[in-house]
């Protein structure tokens, strides 16, 4: 008996399960899933998806387990919260932990193309719309139905709040009748006090107590600096790593320093470069390095 009731069991929760997807991807109900996307591109371009289509990597499409073909999904990239709508039309990814396999356009959108992989968000969209995802259509608009005096209230109200009370002052303020006030006016030999307060002066602190004293030496060229007038450019890597995350660390820094990094990728190793770099521009690059906290660099002529 204990096993017939254990056979039913699992029967109805696996018609629960594929009611489930169903209602989900109808609209009946809000889908919502996390886990790894990865992305497929070139290398399928013209093959046929498991719907039919011929895919094509510049299109917003992707892949999923069990998804109904035709359902447009928001992807969400956790990492740096960009968003790309698109249309499932095939199946897998056929990967352990990955839940969708997004075209080369849409990770592209996402900005997981050099990192492969990114953790993210997919929810069924209920615009039908593929393709990139703009802050302006997250923006929340302003009801139209309400009068535009309905939002410009507060700063009308603001100025008899602040006029009040200096209306008020002089009546308060009975100074002919206190005939000492002639000795409070030596309050205006006090008012030497904003003199005194040279917070003007004050602020100069901060400037010879910044830089100067904690200025980090710029960054040593390994390879040395070539020398200028030869019309030759150059490379400087920055660093090379493993770990996606750790690039894309280091990209940031640079762009942060006012410089212009790129990423080179050997196999499974991601390269953080600057490229294009005239001898005369080395030295200036090398201080803005060492000031983001990179001791030491690699240099090459570039071919």
């Amino acid at each position: 008996m204990n096993r017939i009731i254990l056979v039913f069991s699992v029967i109805l929760l696996f018609f629960l399960a594929v009611f489930s997807v169903n209602a989900q991807a109808s609209g009946g109900t809000v889908f919502k899933q996390e886990g790894i996307a990865s992305w497929y591109g070139p290398g399928f371009a013209g093959r046929l998806t498991a719907s039919g289509e011929t895919f094509d990597p510049s299109q917003f499409t992707a892949a999923h387990p069990s998804l109904p073909f035709g359902t447009v999904l928001t992807v969400t990239n956790t990492y740096n919260n960009k968003q790309a709508r698109v249309r499932i039309n095939d199946r897998g990814p056929f990967v352990a932990s990955r839940i969708i396999d997004v075209s080369q356009a849409a990770a592209d959108s996402l900005d997981m193309l050099i990192t492969g992989t990114a953790n993210v968000i997919i929810e069924i969209s209920a615009i039908e719309i593929t393709g990139p995802v703009t802050t302006s259509q997250n923006q929340i608009s302003i009801d139209p139905g309400l009068p535009p005096s309905a939002f410009a209230s507060p700063k009308e109200t603001t100025p008899p709040v602040v006029t009040a009370p200096v209306e008020a002052t002089p009546l308060v303020a009975t100074t002919p009748q206190e005939t000492t006030t002639p000795q409070e006016t030596t309050t205006p030999q006090k008012t030497t006090t904003p003199q005194e307060t040279t917070t003007p002066q004050e602020t100069t602190t901060p400037v010879y107590t910044t830089t100067p004293s904690i200025k980090l030496p710029p960054a040593v060229i390994l390879g040395g600096i070539p020398p200028a007038g030869t019309g030759k450019f150059y490379r400087i890597q920055v660093g090379a790593f493993r770990v996606p995350r750790n690039a894309v660390e280091s990209f940031d820094k640079l762009k942060a320093a006012g410089l212009n990094p790129a990423y080179e990728r050997l196999d499974d190793i991601y390269r953080v470069v600057l490229a294009g770099l005239t001898p005369e521009e080395i030295p200036l690059v090398a201080e803005k390095l060492g000031t983001a906290g990179f001791r030491e660099v690699l240099i090459r002529e570039e071919r």
